[in-house]
């Protein structure tokens, strides 16, 4: 009669994917800033909101002294509202876009790597537009066409040269801001580190989840 002996097995997990714990400090660095570009924004729209009262009575007075129409004025006048409101809003969507993608870098998602990317390239092309108009508009070198109607021209003239004159300064300095942040964020996320969180996925090396090898039997 024969008899086998062996040792129970103890049950193991079976190997399985391993993820890197560790965000890289240029990772945290690219969803930082992000983040205080989208806080930037948010500062911009509230001084869009805040110039408006402002720069309404400038023009106001501005326009009369000049011999602007009613009708041009009011033109001109709503013009304003409309453009500062709608840049407000804009740059509120831009905030918010800005915090989700923050977000999502900081979580590791590779769609979000490559939305960013996107992102920045094109925060940069409309922050160089807006030093561009932030020099025109410090430095006076605004041409304002009115189709051919002096008191339109006059108007726009007049609504051009009644914006604070701490408009140009700060809008130039928070493009500027832009544009660095933006570049900054990109070359972080593109460094071989970055790469490494966003492509964490690692297989199991040999150890405890290794399946135990049964001991051989005896007769």
């Amino acid at each position: 009669m024969s008899q086998s002996a062996s040792s129970p097995v103890e049950p193991v997990s079976p190997a399985g994917p391993r993820t890197m714990l560790t965000r890289p400090m240029v990772v945290t660095a690219a969803a930082a800033i992000l983040a205080l570009l989208a806080l930037l924004n948010l500062a911009n729209a509230i001084l869009h909101l805040a110039a408006i009262g402002g720069t309404l009575n400038r023009f106001r007075v501005r326009a009369v002294l000049a011999g602007v129409n009613r009708a041009d004025l009011a033109t001109a006048e709503k013009s304003l509202k409309i453009a500062l409101v709608v840049s407000a809003a804009v740059v509120v969507l831009v905030a918010i876009v800005l915090l989700a993608l923050a977000w999502g870098v900081w979580q590791g998602n590779q769609i979000a790597r490559i939305l960013t990317w996107v992102v920045c390239a094109l925060g940069v092309l409309l922050a160089c537009c807006g030093i561009s108009g932030a020099v025109s508009l410090g430095t006076g070198n605004v041409t304002v066409q009115g189709g051919g109607d002096p008191s339109t021209t006059r108007a726009f003239q007049a609504l051009v040269d009644s914006f604070p004159g701490w408009w140009a300064a700060l809008s130039g300095l928070s493009s500027v801001g832009q544009v660095l942040g933006y570049i900054a964020s990109a070359v972080l996320l593109a460094i071989p580190a970055a790469n490494a969180w966003f492509s964490r996925t690692r297989s199991l090396p040999p150890g405890p989840d290794t399946p135990a090898v049964p001991p051989p039997t005896t007769a």
